[in-house]
């Protein structure tokens, strides 16, 4: 079975497999499911932030990161990032490094507020996740299709030499299209401003994960998930558009 059909194979489950979440379970049960998915997601950056600063502990920081979204999902994000400022402060002060203080406070602030995002998306409109579940995979479809077939001029070399301005050129466009359509058939017709605004900053999402994994000299984030690497790499773009849809919904209401 070679790469692609793989990946094909393994993103349709867990496409299907999100938007059955999405539809049938209730808030705090999607939300639950988030947090998990959040302790993965920051296994995950202190697995790669460990190459660089030792004795993170990426299990025990796994754990925190489930903590962290609970607090910040289901009380307050007061005490989300308290508790993530107390969690890094515990590991820093055993090296009495600085660097490690960072390190810890970003790896924890990074998924946990942004992959977080989407249970709150969820409990502002469930079908606004639908629509942001087609902007993201459409624009990472034609973004593949389209530069692997008309790809000519390197977007960001040092960061992920495969792609192209064509291919974002691509991407941006499917996302839109697709978006733009799905919002309009689920009646939802605010939503073209954050879809567009989405069709842009997912692929800094990418690029956004993909400097922290060169930085220590990894391609993928792990192996988790057959063809596609780790939940990280699986939804770096998703994440980054939810925040932007997040905050246009929060805005709006204000």
């Amino acid at each position: 079975m070679n790469d692609l059909l793989i990946r094909t194979v393994s993103g349709i489950i867990l496409a299907v497999v999100a938007v059955v979440a999405v539809i049938y379970l209730p808030v705090w049960t999607f939300k639950l499911l988030i947090a998990v998915l959040t302790g993965i997601g920051t296994w995950e950056v202190f697995h790669l932030l460990e190459k660089k600063y030792r004795n993170l502990f990426p299990v025990l920081s796994g754990m925190a990161g489930f903590i962290s979204s609970l607090f910040l999902l289901f009380i307050s994000p007061y005490l989300s990032l308290f508790s993530i400022f107390l969690y890094s402060f515990f590991i820093a002060h055993r090296k009495y490094s600085i660097e490690s203080l960072t390190a810890s406070v970003f790896g924890l602030v990074y998924p946990v507020f942004f992959i977080s995002s989407l249970g709150f998306l969820l409990e502002e409109n469930r079908y606004l996740l639908l629509v942001l579940f087609a902007t993201v995979w459409a624009g990472d479809t034609f973004a593949y299709f389209v530069g692997k077939s008309f790809g000519r001029h390197k977007f960001a070399p040092k960061l992920s030499p495969k792609k192209t301005w064509e291919g974002a050129i691509g991407g941006f466009l499917g996302a839109v299209v697709c978006g733009t359509l799905v919002s309009f058939y689920l009646g939802i017709k605010d939503a073209v401003i954050p879809v567009t605004a989405a069709g842009i900053l997912m692929q800094t999402g990418d690029l956004f994960e993909s400097f922290i994994k060169r930085q220590v000299g990894e391609k993928d984030s792990s192996h988790l998930i057959p063809g596609h690497g780790g939940i990280l790499d699986r939804i770096d773009a998703l994440i980054f558009a939810s925040v932007v849809f997040l905050i246009f919904y929060q805005i709006k209401s204000i």
